[in-house]
C-alpha cells in the first residue's frame, strides 16, 4: 500500500536536487486524533529520501509505516489521549449536547502537556539529542515550544486545521473577522451581520479562553523545564515558517506573509489497486458503490442505536449499490446488516474513492476527508459531528459539490435515501467537486513539492528570520494603529472643542453688540418723546 507514495518521493528527489545538508528533523504534534499525524507523515516521507533523518513525536503509537521514521509515543500521553478517543461523540451530537464540558476542553491543553513531559525517559532522549529544525502542530503547538526553546533549534508549524487562525495571527498574519468564520462556527466567508457579530463574539472569546490555556501551559513548562521559560506567546512569535493546511481553492483565499505556504492535500495521493476481496465487491456492484466513514476521530460504534437504525434502513433500501462501511466494532455483534453491506475495521480510503466505481462518500466532515474527497472528485454528504467539522461543510455545500445533514432526532432514512439519491443523481455535484479537483492541482509544483522546498530553505538558511514579519512584535493596539486612531480622534476633538470655544466668544461678541445697539435705540426713543 506505501509503494506509490515512496515512488512518487523517489521521483520527486530527482527532479528536485537536493542542495540541503542532510538535517535531522523533530516533528511534534500533541494533537487528540490521528488525523493531526497525517501531515507530518506525508512530509516525513518526502523528506526521508532526500537524506534527512526525522524523529516523530505523537500520542498515537507507531504503525510503522516508514522504516526509517523514528516515531515515539510517551506512555502517559498515549493513555491520557485515548480516554478522548473513546467519547460517544456521535450520541452527544445526537442528542444535541457538547461531547465535552466547558472545564473538560480547558484543561487538556494542560493535562496533554503534563502528560507528554512526564515521560522523563523520552524527554531526556530528546534533550540530548542535537537536531537542526523542529516541526511543530500549528493547531496546539504551546507546550512543544517549551521544548524546542530548550533545544535551541529554529521551528516551522503544520497548521493541520485549515480553518485554525490562532498561530498564523499570533505570527502577525492578518486574520479578518469579517471574512474570517471561526473554527468552531457554521458559517462560511459570506456572513450577514448577526452572523458576523456571532463570529466576532466567538473569535474574542476563543483567544479569552486560550489565553488562559496557555497560562495554565505555561506554568507546567516552569515545572518541568524551569523557571525562566519564556511564556508560548513569546516563543511562538518567533516561527519560521508556517505549511498552512489549505488553499484557497478548498478553504478561503487569506492574505498570509512570505513565512506563510498552502499545502492542502500533501497527503493526498491517486489510487492503488484493492486487495482482491474488496475489489470484487466493488466491481460485483449493479450501479456502484457507496462508501461510509466518520473517520479516525469519531468511532462509528459508539453511535446511538437510532441513528444506527436510520443507517440500516437506508443502506437496506439501496439495493442496486454496495455500501461499504467503516465500524471499528465486533462485526459479528451486528444481525440486522442488509446483504449490500460489508463492514469492516479499517479501510483503505484513498484507494475507496479513487474506485471508478465510487458514487457516493458519507463522511463526519473532517477536514482530511474533505481534501480526499476533492482530490478524487467523490461528491460528499455530510454528517458533522463536533469541532471543525461544521464550518468544514458550509465550505463544501457553498463550493457545490456536498450534502450537509444534522445528526439529531429531524434526521430520518427517509432523508438521508433522498440525500444519496441527489449527489448521486444531480450531476451538478460531480461537476463542482470535479472543478474544485481542477483548481487544488493547478499549481506550479504540488503540495508536498511545497513543503519539501520550505522547509528545506528554512534549513539552508537557518530559520529563514528574513521572512519573518515586523508584525508579529507588535502588540494589539499597535498592530491595529489603535494609538494612532486615538491621537487622530483627540486631535479632532480638540479642534471641535476649540472651534466650539470661539464660535461661542463670537457669539457672544455679537450678541453684546446687538444689546449695546438695543440701548441705543431705545435711549434715542426716550428721548424723542420727550
Amino acid at each position: 500500500m506505501i509503494i506509490l507514495p515512496l515512488i512518487a518521493c523517489v521521483l520527486i528527489s530527482s527532479l528536485y536536487p537536493n542542495n540541503t545538508e542532510a538535517a535531522n528533523i523533530l516533528m511534534i504534534t500533541l494533537g487528540g486524533t490521528k488525523s493531526h499525524k497525517i501531515p507530518f507523515l506525508a512530509l516525513a516521507h518526502g523528506l526521508i529520501p532526500r537524506g534527512h533523518q526525522v524523529t516523530f513525536v505523537s500520542g498515537f503509537k507507531s504503525a510503522a509505516i516508514h522504516k526509517d521514521l523514528q516515531e515515539l509515543a510517551p506512555g502517559p500521553l498515549v493513555d491520557y489521549i485515548q480516554q478522548y478517543m473513546d467519547l460517544d461523540l456521535v450520541g452527544a451530537r445526537y442528542e444535541g449536547k457538547p461531547p465535552l464540558t466547558m472545564w473538560q476542553a480547558l484543561r487538556y491543553p494542560t493535562e496533554v502537556c503534563r502528560s507528554f513531559l512526564s515521560d522523563t525517559a523520552i524527554i531526556h532522549s530528546l534533550l540530548t539529542k542535537s537536531y537542526d529544525l523542529a516541526i511543530l502542530d500549528g493547531a496546539f503547538p504551546e507546550c512543544a515550544l517549551g521544548l524546542v526553546h530548550r533545544l535551541g533549534v529554529p521551528f516551522m508549524y503544520i497548521n493541520t486545521v485549515g480553518f485554525y487562525t490562532g498561530s498564523l495571527s499570533l505570527a502577525g498574519n492578518p486574520n479578518v473577522y469579517a471574512v474570517t468564520p471561526h473554527v468552531f462556527t457554521t458559517y462560511t466567508h459570506s456572513m450577514d451581520f448577526l452572523q458576523r457579530l456571532q463570529n466576532v463574539f466567538t473569535h474574542i472569546t476563543a483567544e479569552l479562553l486560550h489565553k488562559y490555556c496557555a497560562a495554565q501551559v505555561y506554568a507546567v513548562l516552569q515545572t518541568h523545564l524551569g523557571r525562566l521559560m519564556p511564556h508560548p506567546y513569546i516563543l511562538g512569535r518567533n516561527v519560521s515558517f508556517i505549511l498552512q493546511n489549505g488553499h484557497a481553492s478548498v478553504t478561503y483565499p487569506r492574505p498570509y506573509y512570505p513565512n506563510v505556504a498552502e499545502i492542502a492535500c500533501i497527503h493526498c495521493r491517486p489510487a492503488n489497486k484493492l486487495r482482491q476481496e474488496l475489489e470484487h465487491f466493488m466491481s460485483s456492484a449493479p450501479a456502484g458503490v457507496i462508501y461510509c466513514s466518520m473517520g479516525s476521530s469519531v468511532r462509528a460504534a459508539n453511535m446511538p442505536e437510532e441513528f444506527r437504525q436510520i443507517l440500516i434502513r437506508t443502506f437496506a433500501k439501496l439495493t442496486q449499490y454496495h455500501v461499504l462501511w467503516k465500524w471499528e466494532s465486533n462485526i459479528t455483534q451486528i444481525n440486522d446488516l442488509p446483504s449490500n453491506v460489508r463492514l469492516n475495521a479499517w479501510l483503505p480510503q484513498q484507494d475507496i474513492l479513487g474506485h471508478r466505481r465510487l458514487k457516493a462518500f458519507i463522511t463526519h466532515g473532517g477536514l482530511l476527508s474533505m481534501y480526499e474527497a476533492i482530490y478524487h472528485a467523490v461528491p460528499v454528504i455530510m454528517l458533522p459531528v463536533f469541532c471543525d467539522h461544521d464550518v468544514n461543510a458550509a465550505k463544501a455545500v457553498t463550493d457545490g459539490y456536498a450534502i450537509q445533514l444534522t445528526i439529531g432526532a429531524q434526521l430520518t432514512a427517509a432523508r438521508l435515501q433522498r440525500a444519496i439519491y441527489d449527489i448521486i443523481h444531480n450531476g451538478e455535484y460531480r461537476r463542482a467537486v470535479r472543478l474544485r479537483r481542477a483548481l487544488l492541482l493547478d499549481q506550479p509544483m504540488s503540495p508536498l513539492e511545497t513543503a519539501i522546498f520550505w522547509t528545506e530553505y528554512t534549513l539552508r538558511h537557518r530559520g529563514a528570520h528574513h521572512l519573518q514579519p515586523p508584525a508579529r512584535d507588535l502588540s494589539f493596539y499597535t498592530y491595529h494603529s489603535l494609538d494612532v486612531l486615538g491621537a487622530f480622534a483627540l486631535g479632532l476633538l480638540l479642534l471641535i472643542v476649540l472651534f466650539a470655544a470661539l464660535l461661542r466668544t463670537k457669539l457672544r461678541k455679537g450678541h453684546y453688540h446687538f444689546l449695546r445697539l438695543q440701548w441705543v435705540q431705545v435711549r434715542q426713543s426716550l428721548k424723542g418723546s420727550r
